[in-house]
């Protein structure tokens, strides 16, 4: 046998081995599901008394019951039926949580999810698979009082604008500045604000033209201007906060663009933050920082005093892996009840979004509960917190 005929042979034998591999692999008896933890997970840890517990998550369709099978026409023509579609959560940015639903800004795929837990249906927003309507890189969204919906698409450098229905309407904001980049959109009173990582600064805009009115927040003094900012949110009032990562601080501006205020820095110590991401204020005015950079969540009061934090590496459940967006509310909190354990009464709901950690049970989108156990009271004073030590070394390991 020739030397060709030796390694066209050889390769052959492979190329089978390869796909019978393949073939087992698919099978159920040959590769085991990972089976992740389900045990509650309380922050603070005792011997405080606690305050949030890691309720749930999501990765896929099938962590909130949906199902999509084939249809009947489908199942006639071929003469079986296939297995459900299973969708999943991709890598992802921004979160919302608005009229019971989640929208999710997913950057992999360039998509927008639209994921209803408690009716167990997860859909991709329609109006995005249209050609101008097509999303690249969907870093956030936001909402109006109408129900359109805004996307920051970052690679587009455009905001695109769908209607309450999904639909396509238009896209604006391209031509805002030379050096634009606009990462991040909100909406406050039916005015549109646009985060601008290009130019460091906030910009208003009408939400139906896309004409810019003013811009603030960059300034020529340091400590009040903004530097490579991350996201942003507002709180009941107007006042607006935003995560900036040049300096590692949330800074907070009035609705007229005037400096407030900054709290943390730079540092792995809590109440410091090393990458600062998504932020979000809930009606009792306290913020939540997600820190891509130690991954945790930190929890502040109004005056900007560090009441807790929570997510840290190294939990049986809980943990966070790179976070990102981040969205707390009071909606469907009789339905996650059943995922709290008995005595623990839900206040709010926090979810938020995990880039990487899929691979070690930690889901694309955490779900915690705020809240306390009946009895406790009504908490008094917040747990204290050692402010000293690295909250990389809380949980001990980098991964569960």
């Amino acid at each position: 046998m020739s030397q060709s005929s030796l390694h066209n042979s050889l390769a052959n034998k492979i190329a089978v081995l390869f796909c019978g591999l393949l073939f087992c692999l698919s099978l159920s008896g040959c590769a085991k599901e990972r089976v992740c933890s389900t045990k509650p997970t309380f922050f603070p840890p005792p011997p405080d008394k606690a305050r949030i517990q890691w309720l749930t998550g999501i990765t896929t369709s099938k962590d909130i019951g949906a199902k999509e099978s084939q249809s009947g026409f489908s199942v006639f023509l071929s003469g079986q039926e296939k297995p459900d579609i299973i969708r999943t959560v991709g890598k992802s940015n921004g979160i919302v949580a608005y009229k019971n639903k989640l929208y999710v800004a997913e950057i992999a795929h360039g998509r927008v999810l639209i994921i209803d837990p408690v009716k167990g249906t997860f859909e991709y927003l329609k109006g995005a698979s249209t050609p101008k309507g097509a999303l690249k890189t969907p870093a956030n969204l936001a909402f109006d009082s109408e129900g359109n919906m805004y996307v920051a698409d970052t690679d587009r450098r455009e905001i695109v604008v769908f209607d309450k229905a999904g639909n396509y309407v238009t896209a604006f904001g391209g031509n805002l500045a030379k050096d634009s980049k606009i990462v991040s959109v909100g909406v406050y009173k039916d005015v549109l604000y646009a985060l601008d990582l290009g130019t460091s600064r906030i910009r208003v805009l009408d939400r139906k033209t896309g004409v810019e009115s003013r811009s603030f927040g960059y300034s020529d003094q340091p400590n009040q201007s903004l530097r490579a900012p991350y996201n942003f949110t507002f709180d009941s009032a107007g006042a607006i906060y935003v995560t900036n990562v040049g300096n590692n601080k949330v800074m907070k501006y009035d609705i007229d663009g005037n400096f407030l205020g900054a709290f943390g820095g730079t540092g792995a110590r809590p109440g410091l933050f090393v990458k600062p991401r998504g932020v979000a204020v809930d009606d009792a005015g306290r913020i939540f920082v997600a820190d891509g950079g130690v991954n945790i969540v930190s929890v502040f009061d109004d005056k900007f005093r560090l009441l807790t934090f929570f997510g840290w590496p190294g939990l049986e459940t809980g943990s966070l892996d790179i976070p990102s967006g981040i969205a707390v509310t009071k909606e469907n909190l009789s339905y996650y009840q059943k995922y709290a354990v008995p005595g623990f009464q839900l206040e709010s709901l926090i979810f938020v979004v995990n880039q990487f950690g899929h691979d070690f049970c930690i889901p694309r989108i955490s779900i915690y509960g705020l809240g306390q156990m009946q009895g406790q009271g009504d908490g008094g004073s917040e747990p204290k917190v050692d402010t000293k030590g690295d909250v990389r070394e809380k949980g001990g390991k980098d991964k569960p």
